[in-house]
């Protein structure tokens, strides 16, 4: 049995892991960690029926008390950091779908991971479809020498571009296309110029997740769209890392390298 703790656990995304989590028979929910409704019994806060936890704000205590094997972050980038860190320390690995993170940061997770011999799994987006709509796309780089990408989020997310679209960007890079070359901000717009792909981001309610990468070539226009519907879509992915995290040791960074 897998001891998981839920960090951000009261949240939108929270709420649909634990949820997930309650329809396995080989991971425990142990602890739920958020800011919000401490002291809460986070099944009732989720509804489901009472799952023996309660909503505490003191991650440490979590650890201590509750003995995880892994950490589940979903919260924004500067608590993830903290809770990563401190997880990382304490040898307990850690599945992340913060984003936002700089590669610098991202280095510094790899080596906390290495030095307690953990496994740290960090992704853009856990959801299968979308893995395989920056698969493409990588693979239509090379015959297209012109490329934008248009990615839609919920007004309440706070990145922009986002993970998943940078990520797609960075795949495209890989392919030695002239379409890649430079990065570049426009934060006035939400969007910016991530190795020499344009990017656009939109910010409206109702939204989940969903991205178009646009291909343009002589007379034609390729599409490439990958669309979220509900949150729900990003859980087997999450379930997934969690199983398969503590076989890693250091960091390892998107879905596609943990698929079997």
């Amino acid at each position: 049995m897998i001891k998981a703790v839920v960090v951000g656990a009261c949240g939108k995304m929270g709420q649909e892991i634990i949820k997930g989590i309650s329809k396995t028979d080989d991971i425990q929910l142990v602890g739920a960690c958020d800011v919000q409704n401490v002291g809460k019994e986070i099944g009732e806060l989720t509804g489901l029926k009472p799952l023996g936890v309660q909503v505490n704000d003191d991650l440490l205590s979590i650890i201590e008390t509750a003995q995880p094997d892994v950490i589940i972050d979903f919260t924004h980038k500067e608590a993830a950091k903290k809770n990563i860190t401190l997880a990382l320390k304490q040898g307990i690995a850690v599945v992340v779908g913060t984003t936002g993170f700089s590669k610098e940061e991202m280095s510094e997770i790899d080596s906390l991971a290495q030095a307690s011999s953990t496994g740290a799994f960090l992704a853009p987006n856990f959801s299968l479809g979308a893995v395989i709509m920056m698969k493409w796309a990588r693979d239509a780089a090379r015959y297209f020498s012109q490329a934008e990408i248009i990615e839609y989020h919920n007004d309440k997310k706070v990145d922009s571009p986002s993970g998943t679209a940078i990520a797609t960007a960075c795949a495209m890079r890989y392919t030695n296309s002239p379409i890649c070359e430079t990065v570049q901000m426009d934060n006035c717009s939400r969007g910016g110029q991530f190795y020499g792909v344009n990017i656009h981001s939109v910010r409206l309610k109702s939204l989940v997740a969903h991205q178009e990468v646009l291909f343009a070539g002589i007379g034609e226009l390729l599409t490439i769209r990958h669309d979220s519907f509900s949150r729900e879509s990003f859980i087997p992915g999450i379930l997934l890392a969690v199983r398969k995290v503590k076989c890693l040791r250091g960091l390892k960074i998107g879905l596609e390298n943990i698929l079997d």
